[in-house]
């Protein structure tokens, strides 16, 4: 049993990879095969968790089309988990997959993603994220200013990671990206729980 501020076990959980494999092969015109691969980051990096994640189709794991560093803070009553951005992708990119280069990763290679944290509570099944409040995460999408409608469920203690990515009309909040078959199965391969050190 777990609780609403329980970072340390939400950052266990999330701490590994995922790959909806079985999702793709039963609906492959809606659902590429993806790998989503989350690394902790050393407690002094932030001074508190952080964990970077890369997220690849499967034939191109050394090529993550999605680089995030993630923060995760304690803040009334809830987990917040800002979210930043590389300012060169291209010098991290395949660092999940090589703690030699995570390792030289620093704080001012990043960027906070203003708007665009995500806001988790416990379901006394899971941790549930979604966005934060606001529709201040912005993705341009073929011209097209969008804001982020982003939510995440980590179930089976971390074995199940559900994602649901959409992008929205600013004004009429219409779906103009995203899926539209529902959210990505994801079962974890792999778990890095053992590299946390906090």
């Amino acid at each position: 049993m777990t609780h609403s501020t329980d970072i340390k076990t939400l950052v266990s959980w999330m701490a590994a990879e995922f790959s909806n494999q079985e999702q793709a092969y039963e609906n492959p015109p809606f659902f590429a095969h993806i790998r989503v691969c989350m690394r902790p980051l050393p407690i002094a990096f932030f001074g508190v968790p952080g964990l970077y994640l890369e997220q690849a189709y499967d034939f191109a794991q050394d090529q993550p089309y999605r680089i995030r560093v993630l923060k995760f803070v304690e803040r009334n009553g809830k987990i917040e988990i800002p979210h930043y951005r590389l300012k060169n992708d291209d010098a991290m990119r395949g660092a999940a997959r090589d703690l030699n280069k995570l390792a030289t990763l620093t704080r001012d290679d990043l960027d906070l993603m203003c708007g665009c944290g995500m806001d988790v509570t416990w379901t006394e099944s899971g941790f549930k994220g979604m966005v934060e409040p606001g529709k201040q995460c912005f993705v341009d999408r073929n011209g097209q200013r969008t804001y982020l409608d982003n939510e995440f469920e980590l179930l089976d203690q971390g074995a199940t990671l559900m994602s649901l990515d959409r992008g929205r009309d600013l004004e009429t909040d219409e779906r103009i990206w995203g899926s539209i078959a529902g959210p990505f199965h994801f079962k974890r391969t792999q778990s890095f729980a053992s590299e946390i050190d906090f």
